[in-house]
């Protein structure tokens, strides 16, 4: 826990207390490296067939007819309230285990995400957005740091200044609850500005100077995201009639959480600061405001997890039915400019059909840059216009070379087009970037092998079975060069 410490050891002297607390809480619990034994457990996978084996040692063996491996499983992300993933690493990248455990089911199982796969997949990299978020920077140690909320330290602990440090409390309302949102807003669609683009968000920022969040303009059906409490929170009466008043800080003391035994009163005593004048009818049956008035809702998409939903309903209620034509909205109160609009329906369009023609009109109105760009990219092939696509990914790898999925789609209209020596190239370029995209690493070995290069065609089967062990076409065109694996 290695952030987690530095920041403690920094923070510690003058605020000992705080840090003891803090260290006990989710978000300090929110990753690191697993230094104590797993519980041993087994997961058959029907979708694939495959069974994963998870031993004391942090070894998950998997199997699937004679396809057999193991992987040390070396890092988790998720502080276990709900449940945790686990990591493993392959030539110094991270990726996430196929199987996960579920903290409220009390049972290993098949990772949100891998369901309905027909193969072992090994090849799914840690994004390093999930790594900001759990870890405080773009390694899987340490939870999130006090420096997360509070910002850099080392002035503070140097001159001992409240000036030199972040006070959330004490900040504008919209800098204030900027802080919190920085993860716990999920939206349809994030999407960096194009200003600040690569420029890592703050504490005592406003979040829009960062990013452009996007909400539908109509109710979603189904259950709660794990990351959209802050949505519904807004959308709420009590946020609605409370204003910039009530904020995640009204109810959550971020250096500590009650005990479990203790969370109904500890809640309870937040909500009658404002209710108390109002006694519930149901008072004299439960003592616990949040059963009736925040219930727990079944996850959307992922099986066995249950999350507090934060719109505060005054009676429990039923889904809405989905609109049949939604738009796009910014959550956040500054405007969201045409590039981000459009990247913000591209995003929205790959699991809303309904919208992917107004994403592409958008994305031909917007600036160009190498996010629109590879995004139009992908509509000019789904379109099956590939002069259009072609020409934007040559766009894209000159102003970026190695982007992985523009390198990828202009390596196959070059080899189409009998440029071959073009497409090896430009394959082996996405993959020093990401080394586990499958398909890619195939088309490479079929290339190098009608090329007469049998010996780097094997190696990249090779490479290609480390992260989809049992990937049929691999398996038999190395049978096919006589290297069965």
């Amino acid at each position: 826990m290695l952030l987690l410490l530095l920041a403690a050891h920094l923070c510690a002297p003058c605020h000992a207390a705080i840090v003891a607390q803090y260290q006990t809480t989710g978000m300090a619990r929110s990753s690191g490296r697993i230094d104590s034994p797993t519980a041993p457990a087994t997961v058959n996978d029907p979708a694939s067939g495959a069974t994963y084996r998870i031993g004391k040692d942090h070894r998950m063996e998997f199997e699937r007819g004679p396809v057999r491996g193991t992987r040390l499983l070396e890092w988790f992300l998720g502080s276990g309230n709900v449940g945790r993933s686990y990591l493993f690493s392959v030539d110094g990248l991270l990726f996430q285990a196929p199987v996960s455990y579920y903290s409220a089911a009390r049972k290993w199982d098949i990772s949100p995400g891998y369901e309905g796969k027909r193969t072992i997949q090994l090849a799914r990299a840690v994004e390093p957005a999930c790594l900001q978020c759990h870890a405080s920077a773009a390694q899987p140690e340490g939870g999130v740091s006090c420096e997360r909320c509070h910002g850099p330290g080392q002035e503070h602990a140097r001159t001992a200044r409240p000036a030199a440090i972040v006070q959330p409390a004490k900040l504008p309302a919209a800098r204030r609850d900027a802080i919190c949102a920085q993860c716990h807003l999920t939206g349809v669609a994030r999407v960096a500005t194009a200003h600040r683009k690569g420029a890592a968000f703050r504490p005592g920022d406003l979040l829009s100077d960062h990013l452009a969040v996007f909400v539908w303009d109509t109710p979603e059906a189904g259950g709660v995201d794990a990351t959209s409490h802050y949505e519904r929170l807004a959308a709420s009466r009590c946020k609605q009639a409370s204003g910039d008043q009530l904020w995640c800080g009204s109810c959550h003391d971020s250096h500590r959480e009650p005990a479990p035994a203790a969370k109904a009163a500890f809640y309870r005593e937040r909500c009658q600061s404002c209710h108390a004048s109002k006694p519930c009818p149901q008072a004299a049956a439960t003592s616990d405001c949040a059963s009736c008035h925040m219930p727990k809702g079944a996850s959307r998409g992922v099986d066995h997890v249950a999350f507090t939903d934060h719109s505060i309903p005054r009676q429990p209620r039923s889904a809405p039915a989905p609109a049949p034509r939604r738009a796009l909205r910014p959550f956040l109160p500054a405007p969201a400019g045409e590039r981000e609009t459009a990247l913000g329906y591209a995003v929205a369009a790959m699991t809303e059909p309904s919208v992917r023609r107004q994403a592409y009109e958008l994305l031909l109105k917007a600036p160009r840059d190498v996010a629109v760009m590879a995004q139009l990219a992908q509509f000019y092939d789904r379109m099956g216009q590939e002069e259009q696509a072609m020409a934007l990914c040559e766009q894209i790898v000159a102003l970026e070379p190695g982007h992985p999925a523009a390198a990828v789609n202009l390596g196959i209209y070059k080899i189409k087009r009998g440029q071959t020596a073009a497409a090896i190239a430009l394959w082996r370029a996405a993959l020093e970037r990401n080394p586990a995209m499958t398909g890619a690493r195939m088309n490479l070995a079929v290339a190098l092998w009608r090329g007469g290069q049998r010996e780097p065609a094997v190696a990249a089967l090779r490479q290609l079975l480390r992260f989809e062990p049992d990937h049929e076409p691999a398996i038999r065109l190395l049978r096919e060069l006589g290297a069965a694996p």
